[in-house]
């Protein structure tokens, strides 16, 4: 009976290596023919490699495992590393849930941070934070937009024109949106936005101490806060939807991009 119930044990066991590895390795698949390959799309792939090794030379391993210390001591530093990503993706996940609350209308400036173009064209995901300021702008009429891109090497043109364009094409006059086409990152998202900010403020166009919001994608929204800080800027996000099968691969990558700041001392 004992020989059977671990019989049993271990063929769950293996199963549940082999089913994780590979359903981690085929969403790196899937996502990559529709994304841009980034380490969020990477990361599956990197997590379930290993997990379907083990599914599959798990006897192997368990031989090996009985008659050398080297290798027990492999298998636990491999399972601790497994751990601690695990806790540090449930913690940097509930920070990014916690902190996605939606501020109060009557911003004077609202900024929409890029989000990459395919040709002419926002990606699904600019196309949401598009939406979303745009929503936002309909319900306050007063409030201004900056829209915040520069021009990539595979890009035919800055994300700021093509962002000003869509807002237009959903209906926000012209004069309302201010272009930042020179960043190239979220912290020169801000820093750059603040410079113009801060010379509508000293031209009379916008108040000594203009209320300011941004919109990017919720999983976006808690570390983008922080940046704005750190760049001056008092900003509250407005989180727009995610792409649903690109969303787990979105939290893995700000997952990392969390923690480096952290380690880093940047935030």
């Amino acid at each position: 009976m004992e020989k059977t119930a671990e019989k049993k044990k271990h063929t769950a066991s293996r199963l549940f290596f082999i089913l994780t590895g590979a359903l981690l390795i085929a969403d790196t698949v899937f996502v990559s023919t529709r994304s841009s390959m980034n380490l969020g799309v990477m990361l599956p792939l990197l997590m379930g490699v290993p997990l379907l090794l083990v599914g599959l030379l798990l006897p192997i391993i368990k031989k090996l495992s009985a008659k050398s210390r080297l290798v027990r001591v492999i298998a636990f530093l491999i399972s601790l590393v497994y751990l601690l990503s695990g806790t540090v993706f449930l913690i940097t996940t509930s920070l990014i849930l916690i902190n996605s609350s939606e501020p109060d209308d009557g911003a004077d400036v609202l900024i929409v941070l890029g989000g990459g173009i395919r040709g002419t064209s926002p990606t699904l995901t600019l196309k949401y934070r598009l939406d979303c300021a745009a929503d936002y702008l309909g319900r306050n009429p007063d409030t201004v937009v900056i829209v915040s891109g520069g021009q990539g090497p595979d890009e035919a043109t800055t994300e700021a024109d093509v962002m000003r364009r869509y807002l237009i094409s959903r209906g926000i006059g012209e004069e309302r949106i201010i272009s930042e086409d020179a960043s190239s990152s979220t912290e020169e998202n801000f820093r750059f936005s603040k410079r113009l900010i801060d010379g509508l403020a000293e031209s009379g166009e916008l108040p000594e101490n203009p209320v300011v919001v941004f919109t990017t994608t919720r999983f976006h929204v808690f570390r983008s806060e922080l940046v704005a800080k750190r760049e001056g800027l008092s900003a509250e996000g407005i989180p727009a939807k995610g792409v649903w099968y690109i969303t787990p691969n979105d939290y893995l990558r700000e997952c990392v991009a969390i923690t480096v700041y952290f380690i880093t001392g940047k935030i």
